[in-house]
């Protein structure tokens, strides 16, 4: 007998799945958990076999005795109509994976799986964070839903454009972030052709060369002695570390990361910087950085202690200190768990440049009169290199940790001069602490006031 409506409504799931018949081939199974589904039982490809057509009420009853109408008739002409629903199924199937597939090759999505791939390599863990959030910003309003094939010049154009000119330095790094990007796609096959994030390409197509800028303003070698002396009238933590940096040469991060369990005292005392703290790609490329300490440094070391726990210590006493310390900081921030933060040293530079008279230059500045920053210590050591002591040029580049150019010439110049460095560091602390002759100075003056 045709089923109805309430005769179907009114069937009731049992310990086993059961099935009723409405005629001609349609069956409606009723399954333990409730579910009713449409079958027709039809012959197909010689072979007896049953057909779903969806589930009840979604299919209702006219509809599935349509769709088993239709199925026997295209059976009878010697069809295969499962056959035929089965390769629509995988067809629809193979165009949403299609779908999927194109989607996961946006820009955004290459640029998320390219920076998951290589964060574990990058020595800070922020790196990936930065990395994100300048694409964020800057690249993906432009390419995140493109797909990283179709990506051409005219686009990286349209995203860089503006952060190029207001912002070069960011834009530098967006336009080398997103070539290395796109080279990750084509390495995978996803895209074809020239990288369109390369520099030199995107300048014949307008876009400039980056402007020059200044570099980081420094403060001339010959006003050191006095700032170091204004320096130690400071309070706090920063203001020794800043002045530790500028006694080792140090950048600020290695700076602020040090570790009492960093330390050596065999023989010339020594600050080894782990490679995977100095500056670079990835760590597994940089060597160790060994940093000799002169009398000076040693004496910094004992105040931040001293700062640290109010207890009694001198430069003699850092040898013992780094025994009982072992892998705690030199320079922690306030909870002591983690280092000064990034800004702690400017801050202290900040408020020594901000005590003057209203309308007066700051009075430790750069040549051009901009205010100077730690980092450009770096570039007072040096410069102090090239006018007192020109032959210790190579040794200088050593304790700065810059990398040769000449890949060649690199791989077989092993040694890192630390033997040569002993006596500059100490010579450089000597000046920095205002123990040397101040006839340099004059000197030097005179040099800047003739030229």
């Amino acid at each position: 007998m045709p089923l109805d409506v309430k005769q179907i409504e009114a069937l009731k799931p049992g310990p086993k799945p059961y099935r009723r018949s409405d005629g001609g081939g349609l069956l409606l199974e009723v399954h333990p958990s409730g579910a009713k589904v449409w079958l027709c039982r039809l012959t197909a490809a010689g072979k007896r076999r049953d057909m779903g057509l969806g589930g009840y009420p979604i299919v209702s009853l006219k509809a599935a005795r349509a769709a088993a109408r239709a199925a026997k008739e295209k059976a009878a002409a010697g069809l295969d109509p499962i056959g035929e629903k089965q390769g629509k199924a995988k067809a629809l199937v193979a165009e949403r994976h299609a779908q999927a597939e194109a989607e996961a090759r946006t820009f955004r999505a290459v640029a998320q799986a390219y920076i998951r791939k290589e964060a574990p390599g990058w020595k800070h863990e922020r790196t990936a964070d930065f990395w994100q959030a300048s694409l964020e910003r800057y690249a993906f309003p432009v390419l995140g839903e493109m797909a990283v094939a179709e990506i051409g010049r005219d686009d990286v154009l349209r995203m860089i454009e503006e952060v190029w000119r207001d912002r070069p330095t960011v834009g530098k790094k967006v336009l080398q972030r997103t070539g290395a990007v796109l080279r990750y796609a084509a390495a995978r096959g996803w895209r074809g052709g020239e990288n369109p994030a390369d520099t030199k390409t995107l300048r014949h197509l307008g876009l400039s060369a980056l402007p020059g800028g200044k570099k980081q303003p420094s403060l001339p070698w010959t006003k050191l002695p006095a700032f170091m002396k204004a320096l130690d009238a400071m309070p706090g933590l920063a203001a020794l570390a800043l002045r530790f940096a500028v006694l080792t040469a140090l950048r600020s991060g290695e700076v602020r990361g040090v570790r009492w369990s960093e330390l050596s005292f065999d023989g010339v005392p020594t600050l080894t910087v782990d490679g995977a703290r100095m500056k670079g790609r990835k760590s597994v490329t940089l060597q160790p950085h060994r940093v000799p300490l002169p009398p000076a440094a040693l004496d910094i070391l004992a105040r931040a202690y001293v700062r640290r726990t109010g207890a009694n210590a001198k430069a003699a006493d850092v040898p013992r200190l780094a025994r009982l310390l072992t892998d705690a900081l030199v320079f922690p921030n306030a909870s002591g768990k983690a280092p000064l933060s990034d800004m702690a040293l400017s801050a202290v530079m900040r408020r020594m440049n901000a005590d003057r008279p209203e309308g007066a230059p700051p009075p430790w500045r750069d040549a051009d009169g901009r205010e100077a920053v730690p980092h450009g210590f770096r570039a007072s050591f040096r410069t102090w290199v090239d006018d007192t002591r020109p032959g210790d040029a190579a040794a200088a580049e050593k304790a700065l940790a810059h990398e040769d150019e000449n890949t060649v010439a690199a791989r077989y110049r092993r040694s890192d001069l630390f033997d040569l460095r002993v006596p500059l560091m100490v010579a450089w602390a000597e000046w920095c602490c205002g123990e040397s002759s101040r006839s340099k100075v004059a000197a030097a003056e005179e040099n800047t006031e003739a030229g």
